[in-house]
């Protein structure tokens, strides 16, 4: 696959996404997702933001046809990101920031500045575990693979 597809339109890494991890590392924390979720199993799965389908889990988001209807690529070409007055995209980043300490306001901004390949570069190091190697999913306090701790992002 092409790790591009996993830069998330938001500002997201969607290689540490719940959904992209559960489906590839985890049978049960897939299974509880869709029952948390109330969706079939086959919805908890997606191959990142930038390979959606219409079988994905993103492929629904409100930012995501929001940009496809303003033929964007990312949030932050949209003159409401800048003005922060999109409620959608407020909204998702004070939840990301505060359930798992991930800012995907400053994510979008290094995009901008540094470009993709670097930030992709960054993300996988970053969501990567020092005891097993193995990724790790966005707000993880332990390792799903190894159990180890993990250092808070930053």
């Amino acid at each position: 696959m092409n790790d591009s597809a996993l830069v998330g339109k938001c500002g997201l890494y969607c290689g540490a996404c719940c959904i992209y991890r559960a489906e590839r590392d985890n049978a049960r924390w897939r299974e509880k997702l869709a029952e948390a979720f109330k969706c079939e199993l086959e919805k908890i799965a997606c191959q990142g933001c930038g390979a959606l389908t219409p079988e994905s889990w993103g492929y629904d988001c409100d930012l995501v046809a929001c940009l496809r209807e303003k033929g964007y690529d990312y949030c932050f070409e949209c003159a409401d990101y800048d003005a922060r007055s999109c409620e959608k995209y407020e909204k998702l980043a004070k939840g990301y920031l505060e359930e798992d300490g991930v800012d995907i306001r400053k994510s979008l901004a290094m995009i901008k500045k540094v470009g993709v390949r670097e930030w992709l570069d960054d993300m996988k190091r970053r969501y990567t575990c020092e005891h097993c190697g193995k990724p790790l999913g966005s707000g993880a306090k332990k390792c799903h693979h190894c159990g180890g701790e993990v250092k808070p992002a930053g």
